[in-house]
């Protein structure tokens, strides 16, 4: 999974590189739309991220739109947890902060460290991520993994080397341009490889003097909570699709590269079913709507997968025992 802040930021970096034309179908191409990226907190799976930056890629033909991406991108649009990590009093603890915070940017994930007798290497483990577009990703990895790096060991400062899992003979000497470093085919994860006696640089800014932050705090300021269970997942994704309608069973499993009945297999092991998280996330919606909005029952109705505003009014009642416009006139009271 890839936090929205990360997708949001990505789509705007790819603007320029690409029309806005391209970007938009290559959105519509991994199920997503402009709509699910503003406003809203939470996540989406790697398979939508690497779909929109293959498209797009293919399109303008970019075998490394990836890794431009990624060189461009600002480590401080990731908010709090940009702020935990490179609060850090010196490199190590960054990458230590960073790897046990890593569930609230891309769930699913995690950092590995490999010493060897005179580098550290560090990577991104995304283990199964085999979905189209994934080099995209793995070379975009090596640009944000090595920001850390250079906040404390200053812009100019670049890797030993890099890792990849793999890449073509001309592929790794323009990816070798790009990081402005040696470039090692066969890894099992995209990896940045950092001098061990440069784990001790001290951060050149303020260091955060505060106690130390818990993850909990952290989740709470970004205003989000790590993913968990697949039903959690699914909650998600129809909060984040919502703007553009409500998801279907078989939009759900697509954002999430597999196919309905893996779905309903996962969801059925946690005990619940697809029907049930959409039905309670319907009815928690429609109370919403109803106490916090002026918005029309009818349209409310509509937008909630209704398209007769009586069938909408008896479902209603049968939750809360009141009709929608009696509810609305209880709580405008209350």
């Amino acid at each position: 999974m890839v936090n929205l802040v990360e997708l949001a930021h990505a789509v705007d970096l790819i603007g320029r590189y690409a029309p806005r034309s391209v970007i938009d179908k290559a959105l519509r191409s991994a199920g997503l739309d402009r709509a699910m990226l503003s406003g809203t907190t939470g996540f989406i799976p790697y398979a939508s991220e690497a779909v929109l930056l293959e498209t797009v890629a293919r399109t303008i033909g970019d075998r490394h739109l990836g890794a431009r991406i990624g060189r461009d991108f600002d480590y401080s649009a990731y908010g709090a947890y940009s702020h935990f990590v490179l609060g850090a009093p010196d490199l190590a603890s960054a990458f230590d902060r960073g790897r046990r915070a890593l569930l609230f940017t891309h769930p699913g994930s995690e950092i590995i460290l490999r010493e060897t007798d005179t580098h550290l290497v560090v990577g991104r483990n995304s283990e199964g991520l085999s979905v189209i577009g994934h080099q995209h990703l793995d070379e975009g990895a090596l640009f944000v993994i090595g920001r850390v790096a250079q906040h404390f060991l200053g812009p100019d400062w670049r890797p030993d080397w890099v890792e990849i899992p793999n890449a073509s003979a001309n592929e790794t000497e323009e990816l070798e341009r790009l990081v402005d470093a040696p470039v090692r085919i066969g890894s099992q994860m995209p990896a940045i490889a950092i001098r061990r006696t440069d784990l001790s640089a001290l951060n050149p800014g303020v260091p955060e003097q505060r106690r130390t932050i818990s993850l909990k705090e952290l989740g709470a300021l970004m205003g989000i909570a790590p993913v968990q269970t697949v039903a959690n997942t699914v909650i998600q994704i129809l909060q984040i699709t919502f703007a553009t309608g409500l998801a279907s069973e078989h939009a759900v499993a697509h954002l999430l590269a597999t196919g309905p009945r893996t779905l309903q297999r996962a969801l059925k092991a946690e005990g619940t079913s697809f029907r049930q998280i959409r039905s309670r996330f319907v009815e928690e919606r429609a109370l919403s709507l109803l106490s916090e909005t002026d918005t029309p029952i009818e349209d409310i109705a509509k937008v909630l997968g209704y398209s007769e505003p009586r069938s909408f009014r008896r479902v209603f009642k049968g939750w809360t025992g009141l009709s929608p416009s009696a509810f609305r006139a209880a709580n405008s009271q209350g």
